[in-house]
């Protein structure tokens, strides 16, 4: 019985211990230059956001936080630098859902499982979308929309940025809570500016998109809902869609940190607090708004719960389109 004490107190030393080296190591955190492997396209809202937020973590934390574009491989180039770095929290990934969720479902060569080859810090600020249709159709409300959908099985077109993007499923989880059926028209990027002009004319009759066609747009369509848990500032007389087609499960764009796997708590925690004040500083925040983003700045545990939530809604979604990765 002595010596099982005994041991049991020897393991409640070294894990005393252990705890007591890691919060020193925290406190000390960081002792050098951060490197952010950055999967976001350049130029993007995320882009922007990232070095707004870099920059003021910079002057808050003492040390320079360098972004770095690694775009490359559908996020491989991001994951082979953090991958081989210490655990510590001078190597860090930001990126979007895009890279990190989607992928897994749209590519068959992925080189990471987010959920099991990095340590989730924290989602800075998310993008939602709107529902909107042009106003040569006469509608109003979703389900007036929804109505005459119905009425009009297979024969309006819906657009999007591509076969598997955000817009698409989103789209297509539309359809399905709703029970209508309409034609996909994907767009690729070089044809962006025809997706454009084609929502504007009225000849696709519905497109899930951003503040950011939608603010200088507001005269030429109806916005029907946000794909979101909440209101916009921009519009907050635009409910969510949630609050007016139950059953759906609203997955919004996103951006945020991951870290190496075995990145300490303390030191999680810490860089997801010191993202999220600089996010809540009012000149940051006046810019995220002008992009059409939400400041969210999450735990590393509210982050986790996120990917879960939306690997298994999409997953639904491309299960029931008979999405398959290429």
């Amino acid at each position: 019985m002595a010596g099982i004490a005994l041991s049991a107190l020897g393991t409640a030393a070294a894990l005393t211990g252990a705890l007591l080296a890691t919060n020193l190591h925290a406190q000390a955190y960081p002792s050098k230059q951060i490197l952010v492997a950055s999967t976001a396209s350049p130029g993007s809202s995320g882009d922007a956001g990232l070095r707004l937020m870099a920059a003021k973590m910079s002057e808050s934390m003492g040390q320079t936080v360098l972004v770095e574009l690694r775009t490359a491989a559908r996020g491989a180039q991001a994951y082979a630098i953090v991958s081989k770095a210490a655990p510590d929290g001078h190597t860090l990934t930001f990126g979007t859902s895009g890279t990190y969720v989607y992928g897994r479902f749209l590519f068959k060569n992925m080189v990471f499982d987010i959920l099991k080859d990095y340590a989730p810090v924290s989602m800075s600020f998310n993008s939602p979308s709107y529902v909107t249709a042009p106003n040569s159709m006469g509608v109003n409300t979703l389900k007036e929309f929804i109505d005459y959908a119905k009425k009009n099985p297979g024969k309006l077109e819906y657009g999007s940025t591509g076969h598997g993007s955000y817009f698409h499923l989103a789209t297509e989880a539309l359809k399905n809570a709703a029970g209508i059926d309409m034609l996909h028209i994907p767009y690729a990027q070089a044809n962006f500016p025809q997706l454009q002009n084609d929502w504007a004319s009225g000849r696709i009759a519905l497109w899930l998109t951003t503040w950011a066609n939608v603010g200088p747009n507001l005269n030429r369509f109806k916005v029907l809902a946000i794909i979101d848990r909440q209101r916009s500032k921009h519009l907050p007389n635009v409910a969510p869609i949630g609050d007016l087609l139950p059953g759906y499960e609203p997955f919004v764009v996103w951006w945020g940190f991951f870290g190496p796997l075995g990145l300490p708590a303390p030191i999680a925690n810490r860089i997801a607090a010191e993202s999220k004040r600089a996010m809540l500083l009012p000149e940051f925040t006046s810019k995220l708004d002008d992009l059409g983003l939400n400041v969210v700045g999450s735990t590393p545990e509210e982050l986790a719960s996120l990917l879960r939530q939306d690997i298994n809604a999409i997953a639904k979604i491309v299960k029931a389109i008979g999405l398959q990765p290429e």
